[in-house]
């Protein structure tokens, strides 16, 4: 990717000496109602304009001055734009003898130090249609933090920057777009990304480009040398393009970027996806139509299991369960604690053998049962949010949920442990219910409504016991393999086919 620099001119702004009104002293140490005109020299504005590479005051635009008696910091005051001229309007902070500034002062919270907090949500944007730029007008940050009397001059310098994707050959497949995520790998294993949602731009034959705005922190946003930058697109289909940037980047305040990609997009695979939707019906012919019901299920000993034909499907092989479900007991648990990092696995999917590594995070209890959550893919291209819930015990549609969500590598195992996480951007989740059909031996069904049993292809290797086969597990408490008796009867989920 070429990174142009832009270099906005003149970015800075002054607001210079107060107006006092006469209006008489407020009670409980309120500050004195005051006015201050701000000059704006014609190239200096906030809200901005790709083509003139300038910004402009809106309405609604607020700085936030900090007081201090001397050094110390006593309070803060909004200052908000009349809307006439370059006059913005507030209340002196008592006792304050300098100010600083900062913009945009709708947003910034100071704390009892006077440090600037920003939201953890605050690079978060919201580009609507192509070419649109209105979303960044409170994502450029602008500070004076030279304290100095509030009839002085206010000198704000811009302390983010932004950065134009001009994207082309975008696959028509991504259709419509819902969120576009700009990654850049800051040193060794280590990211950070600005995520834009976007609205009212549909990929198609006659539609493959897109220009999208972006503001960040260029301290956080610093390529290392020889690693990767990476532009995710999600819509009905998730693409991303990486490429290593040899010499690395360096972003620097108050400047423009242009980054231009026009080839190598490469669609994001979800291991999830190539699981059937239903068991297997009791001819062994078809699918069932309920997700979730714990009876209408077929029930198959291993020969029979492995005789199945469906057309488009077979069954998955031992390593292919693992592909969406760990091995091991210890990992996945609904009633126990957990918490695992850099678990080693190795898996196949699409008939390709995957070593890859995962973090299992888990805080339920005997008595508060949760969510098992796990980061999934590590080290490869397939890097997946995960999300593993028992629902309904003891009822008709008990089921084991499994919610998959390829994500960027600046996601962590902390994120992705925090129910608010799976709330949003759920567009391109991969969801399978797992019923809790039990098993069956001499012409009786056990622990139907509290656990599954699902048979794999693959055969326990073994000196004694060469009639076990693999299945996947899973009961109130855990998710995992067991090694069985080929004669017991078992549902079957089939995999979808990849040749």
């Amino acid at each position: 990717m070429k990174l142009k620099l832009y270099i906005i001119a003149l970015l800075a702004l002054s607001v210079i000496s107060c107006t006092r009104e006469p209006l008489p002293e407020l009670d409980y140490k309120e500050g004195k109602l005051v006015t201050i005109s701000a000059t704006i020299p014609p190239e200096t504005r906030v809200a901005y304009n790709d083509t003139t590479l300038k910004l402009s005051w809106q309405i609604g635009d607020t700085l936030l001055l900090a007081g201090y008696d001397d050094t110390t910091y006593i309070g803060r005051k909004k200052f908000g734009w009349t809307g006439t001229g370059c006059t913005f309007s507030g209340e002196e902070v008592p006792g304050a003898t300098t100010y600083k500034a900062y913009y945009p002062g709708n947003v910034i919270t100071l704390d009892n130090d006077g440090n600037v907090q920003l939201p953890d949500n605050f690079w978060d944007q919201r580009q609507n249609g192509d070419s649109t730029t209105a979303h960044l007008r409170n994502k450029l940050l602008l500070f004076d933090e030279e304290a100095h009397s509030i009839t002085q001059i206010f000198n704000l310098a811009l302390k983010s920057s932004i950065i134009k994707l001009d994207l082309s050959s975008v696959p028509k497949e991504v259709g419509k777009l819902h969120q576009l995520v700009y990654t850049v790998e800051t040193a060794w294993g280590v990211f950070e990304s600005v995520s834009l949602d976007v609205t009212n731009v549909t990929f198609s034959l006659a539609k493959h480009s897109l220009l999208a705005f972006l503001a960040f922190d260029p301290v956080e946003m610093k390529i290392n040398a020889g690693r990767k930058v990476m532009v995710t697109l999600s819509g009905k289909k998730l693409y991303q393009w990486s490429k290593p940037v040899t010499d690395g980047k360096e972003y620097a305040a108050g400047h423009r970027y242009t980054g231009t990609v026009s080839s190598g997009w490469k669609e994001m695979i979800n291991p999830l996806s190539f699981v059937a939707k239903y068991n297997v019906n009791p001819a062994g012919t078809g699918f069932v139509g309920d997700s979730t019901s714990c009876t209408g299920s077929g029930y198959f000993n291993w020969e029979q299991a492995n005789a199945i034909s469906v057309p488009g499907y077979h069954l998955p092989s031992r390593k292919e369960w693992r592909s969406i479900v760990p091995e091991a007991y210890g990992y996945v648990f609904f009633k126990t604690t957990v918490d695992k990092n850099n678990i080693t696995e190795y898996v196949t999917v699409r008939n390709q053998n995957i070593t890859m590594t995962c973090d299992y995070r888990n805080v339920g209890t005997e008595t508060n049962p949760a969510p098992s959550y796990a980061l999934r893919y590590k080290g490869t291209d397939m890097l997946s949010a995960w999300k593993y819930e028992y629902l309904n015990y003891n009822t008709n549609n008990c089921h084991l949920k499994v919610t998959c969500r390829n994500v960027v590598p600046s996601v962590t195992i902390g994120d992705i442990a925090n129910a608010e996480y799976w709330t949003t951007n759920t567009k391109n989740d991969v969801v399978r219910y797992f019923p809790a059909s039990g098993w069956m031996s001499s012409g009786s069904t056990n622990i139907v409504g509290t656990g599954g049993n699902f048979w794999s292809s693959t055969k326990y290797i073994h000196q004694t016991y060469d009639h076990l086969y693999y299945c996947m597990y899973f009961s109130p408490t855990v998710v995992q393999f067991h090694r069985d008796d080929q004669l017991l009867e078992y549902s079957v989920r089939l995999f979808v086919n990849t040749d």
